[in-house]
């Protein structure tokens, strides 16, 4: 399928959609550059923001501009982050921006990110609109994403977000560095913080006596019963890499030895039942890597649910420079998962190569042949 037939699909489905859901509207507001300062979205559903990386305007000089925005949402919710309108056509008389988008939890620790989609969706012109698909919400609370932008002129270093909502790179490409965009986050069904209780002031009451404790048989609890996803889907899971590892996991694809992964439970899912011979784990998803997981099950994020921590060969997982994220897919009960989260590729060599489907952009907005 080209490039247009995909374009012409994606957009036939976007107006179908579009009819039964609406996404609010909001408008960037500075500074938002850091997690203290981020821009609060109220979330209905969706929620659609026209924004700018440092500046729009194709004669200003570019500056180093991250946006950083803040949303509650609600454990289990599938959370999609779309970026469109950031790579434009020859005339639209502003910049294009390469993007690069990232998720963060309340302490600001990065638990997503994307440089480029995997295909060209509505509203985009070539991949380098970044695309964050299904993330699935650990736990309810609060919530991060940054907007920043990567580089593709050679001698400029490709720019990925930092825990914190910060870049590892000022540098900034003077073509595809700044520019303007459109954010979609959607899929979020808790609009506000969770209102905590009155707490009035109350005299004190007069206790009545204590009666004598009575030991109780402990209640056996249901068991966690993994639903299916919709027709067609696959459920989405969360995982983290080398776990307990203070910040992004760094990988050494040239190294001998293994990767640790925990495969996290959740309320609507139980990792110790997972078939661990169907697990496959790498740069794609389906890389044959699976050695061995932990017998019994370890809380890694502490939240008195019992995890998975499984190994895979590194070698086998087919990493390369270029890489941001793992795949991990299997099955639990017959149900197909399939959990993502992000590392940092360690290792010189030449640069792994992008599908990018565009044409030559000067960056700002006009293309070059």
């Amino acid at each position: 399928m080209n490039r247009y037939l995909r374009y012409a699909v994606a957009a036939a489905f976007a107006a179908g959609s579009m009819a039964s859901s609406v996404a609010h509207a909001v408008v960037e507001m500075e500074p938002n550059d850091s997690l203290a300062t981020a821009q609060p979205l109220t979330i209905d559903g969706s929620v659609e923001v026209t924004g700018v990386v440092g500046v729009s305007s194709p004669d200003a000089a570019v500056v180093n501009d991250v946006d950083c925005y803040s949303f509650w949402a609600t454990e289990g919710d599938t959370v999609q982050v779309d970026i469109d309108f950031a790579m434009k056509g020859m005339f639209a008389g502003t910049r294009a921006v390469d993007t690069v988008i990232a998720i963060f939890a309340a302490d600001g620790t990065k638990l997503r990110e994307n440089d480029d989609a995997t295909d060209v969706d509505a509203g985009s012109e070539a991949t380098n609109d970044s695309f964050i698909v299904d993330w699935s919400v650990p736990a309810t609370g609060k919530y991060y994403v940054g907007v920043g932008s990567t580089a593709l002129t050679p001698g400029f270093p490709a720019r990925v977000f930092l825990d914190g909502c910060r870049m590892d790179s000022a540098m900034v490409d003077p073509n595809v560095g700044n520019g303007s965009y459109t954010l979609t986050i959607s899929g979020v069904t808790l609009t506000q913080p969770p209102a905590e209780p009155p707490q009035a002031e109350q005299p004190p009451a007069e206790q009545p006596p204590v009666p004598p404790v009575v030991e109780q048989p402990p209640v056996e609890q249901p068991p966690v019963v993994t639903p299916p996803p919709p027709p067609g889907q696959t459920k989405k899971v969360n995982i983290d890499i080398r776990p307990r590892h203070h910040g992004v996991a760094r990988v050494y694809p040239q190294a001998d030895g293994k990767i640790a992964v925990a495969i996290l439970s959740s309320r609507t899912f139980n990792a110790m039942k997972v078939d661990k011979r169907s697990l496959t784990f790498g740069a794609d998803g389906d890389e044959a890597s699976y050695v061995d997981c932990h017998r019994e099950g370890i809380d890694v994020n502490r939240d008195g649910r019992k995890d998975l921590v499984c190994r895979f060969d590194n070698r086998k997982a087919g990493f390369d420079v270029g890489d941001l994220e793992g795949i991990l897919r299997g099955t639990v009960d017959g149900i197909q998962f399939e959990g993502r989260a992000p590392l940092k590729v360690v290792m010189k060599g030449k640069k792994k190569k992008h599908g990018h489907h565009y044409g030559h952009y000067d960056g700002r907005g006009r293309g070059r042949d």
